[in-house]
């Protein structure tokens, strides 16, 4: 007896032991495979927009003359820089003896502070630089330094503006010449030699030189011929952008769809407007050329441009790119859906198919409606097949299903399941699609499976 009961002890606990391991075999099978196994994302599918947009830096071409003096001298100016002058208006003086130096010297002694004007001016220098500054650009310290000593030295020419009839009391009308504009236009004190370039001249190279614009203004005695002010003529200037193959071809699309202006955005200070364009081969190299019948004066002492051209703007529903499916789908005339009897929608086609005596027979088969196209819908089910008939039993008419076609979109889990859902793409890139808000069956807030493909149709979530 005591035997037996040993037997049966060492049978137990074999049992025991064989259980345990499968459970260790099973749960250790169950993690590699879950560790193996690429895990399930959801986004949330909100609401954003996307823009198509051309970069560059453009070339600006003016109607624009380089003005030098007839003798030599000293030269004061009369106006600020950026100002206009009438025709035959005083641009400034030559002073040939010294006298009018040495006049000059003597008013800014006595002057020694800076006016509530000129300090505002200095102020809004600065805040443009604040505004635009960026790490990428350093060089706008030294342009912003230089563009305050204009501005001061603006100043102290009008000096001797304020001061003319103390001037020709104490040294007489014939001290000085006074030098008068041959047109109207507006006056800069800036040149970089790049004037006579024009819509016709002008060439790869001149993107490439890296000219600036240099101030003609100086306290020391000129020689004749030497420049003194850059005349702008008209409000009519282009800016000439080097774009790409690919670019270009955009642009020419735009002028195929009758569309001929497009919004310009200048990063110098994010002023925004509108520019009509044209687009030109030149050399082996393409340009965009944007037209401007206004705002000549705003980047009067400017040659080089950045700006961004924003061909379209798209609004509605974000999705990643990620999370699109295909579904195939059949398309059949709407005519042929019915309603089920137990059913107040119609989601029923009427299948014809033949009985072992070679019957025909009648059976409702529940489909998806996905979308219409006019007098069609398009379709899905697990029991329909390319070749299948379907029937009007009202007007007595068949319709044979033909080969499917393929319908875009994303799997919805608002219910804990894969629901697929169609969509329209109105903007794609390559990490995030915009899709039309009106004309999809997702809606904002929806939850969507970002990587699609880790997942099945009407699969169980949660």
């Amino acid at each position: 007896m005591a035997k037996k009961k040993g037997r049966k002890r060492l049978s137990v606990i074999n049992l025991g032991t064989v259980v345990f391991l499968v459970i260790i075999i099973y749960l250790t099978a169950y993690v590699i495979r879950y560790l193996g196994k690429e895990k399930l994302a959801i986004y949330e599918v909100s609401e954003s927009n996307m823009s198509e947009n051309i970069s560059g830096t453009g070339m600006i071409l003016r109607e624009e003359t380089l003005i030098t003096t007839e003798e030599k001298g000293y030269v004061n100016y009369y106006v600020k820089d950026g100002s206009r002058v009438r025709k035959d208006g005083i641009v400034y003086t030559l002073d040939t003896t010294g006298k009018l130096q040495s006049y000059l010297n003597e008013l800014l002694e006595e002057k020694n502070t800076v006016s509530d004007e000129e300090k505002q001016q200095v102020y809004k220098d600065l805040q443009t630089f604040s505004d635009s500054f960026s790490d990428d650009n350093f060089s706008e310290v030294y342009e912003a330094k230089s563009e305050i000593n204009h501005d001061l030295m603006s100043y102290t020419d009008t000096i001797l503006a304020d001061n003319k009839d103390q001037l020709e009391e104490e040294y007489g009308s014939g001290s000085y010449v006074e030098v008068r504009a041959g047109e109207s236009g507006l006056v800069s004190f800036f040149s970089d030699g790049m004037e006579k370039v024009t819509d016709a001249t002008f060439t790869k190279k001149d993107f490439d030189n890296g000219s600036r614009m240099e101030d003609l203004r100086s306290r020391e005695e000129l020689s004749a011929g030497s420049p003194v002010y850059r005349m702008v003529t008209g409000q009519n200037w282009t800016l000439v952008i080097p774009v790409n193959e690919d670019d270009y071809n955009r642009m020419k699309n735009l002028e195929k769809k009758d569309i001929h202006t497009v919004q310009v955005t200048f990063r110098a200070d994010n002023f925004v407007t509108n520019a009509s364009f044209e687009c030109q081969k030149k050399e082996d190299s393409c340009y965009v050329m944007l037209k401007f019948d206004n705002y000549v004066q705003r980047y009067i002492n400017q040659r080089y441009l950045s700006v961004r051209l924003q061909l379209s703007e798209t609004s509605g529903l974000q999705i990643p790119a990620s999370s699109l499916v295909q579904k195939d789908v059949y398309k059949i005339p709407a005519e042929y859906l019915t309603r089920g009897s137990n059913s107040s929608s119609d989601n029923q086609v009427n299948v014809l198919s033949n009985n072992k005596n070679g019957e025909e027979i009648l059976t409702q088969v529940t489909v998806t409606k996905y979308r219409t196209e006019g007098e069609n819908v398009l379709i899905a089910s697990d029991k329909l097949k390319a070749g299948d008939r379907i029937s009007n039993v009202e007007k007595a008419k068949t319709y044979t299903l033909k080969e499917t076609s393929v319908l875009q979109g994303v799997y919805v889990v608002n219910r804990g399941y894969a629901e697929f859902k169609p969509v329209t793409i109105l903007e794609r890139t390559e990490d995030y699609c915009i899709i039309s808000a009106d004309d999809s069956d997702v809606e904002l807030y929806d939850r969507v499976i970002l990587n699609s493909e880790t997942i099945k149709e009407n699969q169980v979530i949660y």
